[in-house]
């Protein structure tokens, strides 16, 4: 893993987990981050496995290691959120919807309380499994097409949904926000860009300079910029979810790519061993986060409420905001941590290691 791209990482994925517990004006980073991951999942798959041959043995050997990738971090994440749910008395058991979350199909469903059932994040597991399964094939047949033809491809696929998520409700963009089909478009403007790394470092001025400061800047400002026209420009909003996050995604992926070891200023706050930490465990951090909320709600905010910390934070906030507001992140995301982090060390790292013996 490039370290300022793992700095991104475990960026995005703390912004996700902050704004699902309460932390406002963090939406639009939030689905930056989502594109993030599919695209860079693509991106990096295609500089690691150009797979310029395909036979079935090639494609079950690869689709079954990435699979051991999600499913037990999956089926572990899914367990202990049942236990939990158990324990303080809120789960109510659909075998149908379970089974299609067990098995990580639950976001080909159109229907919101079953994309979203049980844990509600593995959604993208569900839609990163499927990329998965296409990348073999895409990486074959799709990625030594001319730039041009793919270019061609992709443009027709994103004009078509462009149209479904104008023409559509707010229900229906949440659908086509998880559907795999269509968050698949995010997965193979990753590969196409890895693919034309070669024609981008011979162009006269990317990747030329000292270090990547210039570039790292201007991928901040496109970030910034994107948000401010979000929040400015209500009228883009039905392309709020991927689409509008596409360029500023390719040119962080662009610099981290292209500044590799020879980051600027801001690469090397990324390259940052608390940046790298947050970021090793930037998958746990996701897959775990509505673990967190059970913890504060039944087992922390009892005790602190009766010592008075509750109250104290409250008194804060109210100074702070004018109104009352329970700083929710500020005891949740503790917990978040030391479960994910925990994970990382006793399942994950194993795991790995097992996997590349």
């Amino acid at each position: 893993m490039i370290k300022t791209m793992n700095g991104w990482r475990g960026i995005f994925a703390l912004v996700i987990v902050l704004f699902h517990v309460g932390l406002s004006g963090l939406e639009e980073m939030t689905w930056a981050g989502v594109t993030f991951f599919l695209m860079a999942s693509g991106f990096l798959l295609r500089l690691k496995y150009p797979f310029n041959d395909l036979d079935s043995k090639l494609y079950g050997r690869f689709v079954w290691r990435h699979a051991l990738k999600l499913y037990p971090l999956h089926w572990l994440a899914l367990a202990l959120l049942l236990l939990a749910m158990a324990l303080v008395g809120t789960l109510v058991i659909n075998p149908g919807v379970l089974a299609l979350d067990v098995a990580l199909l639950q976001s080909w469903s159109m229907h919101l309380k079953v994309y979203f059932s049980y844990n509600s994040f593995a959604w993208f597991l569900s839609t990163l499994m499927f990329c998965y399964l296409c990348y073999p094939l895409l990486a074959r047949w799709f990625s030594p097409m001319g730039l041009r033809f793919k270019g061609v491809v992709l443009a027709i696929v994103i004009i078509i949904d462009m149209v479904a998520l104008a023409l559509t409700d707010d229900y229906g963009k949440t659908a086509l926000y998880v559907f795999p089909l269509v968050r698949l478009i995010d997965f193979m403007i990753g590969m196409t860009l890895a693919d034309s790394l070669e024609c981008i470092k011979a162009l006269p001025v990317l990747g030329k300079s000292k270090n990547g400061t210039d570039l790292e800047l201007i991928a901040i400002a496109l970030l910034s910029v994107t948000v401010m026209t979000y929040r400015t420009y209500p009228i883009i909003a039905p392309w709020s979810d991927a689409i509008i996050w596409w360029l500023p995604v390719i040119t962080i992926l662009l610099t981290c790519c292209l500044y590799d070891r020879r980051e600027g200023f801001i690469g090397k706050i990324l390259s940052s061993r608390p940046l790298q930490w947050l970021g090793s465990i930037s998958f746990e951090l996701f897959i775990l986060q509505a673990i967190g909320p059970i913890i504060y709600n039944y087992l922390v905010e009892p005790v602190l409420w009766h010592f008075g910390i509750i109250e104290l934070a409250n008194m804060v906030s109210n100074d702070l905001c004018g109104h009352d507001i329970y700083l929710l992140y500020v005891f949740i995301l503790p917990i978040d941590l030391v479960l994910a982090w925990t994970v990382n060390r006793l399942f994950s790292r194993p795991l790995r290691r097992l996997l590349a013996s």
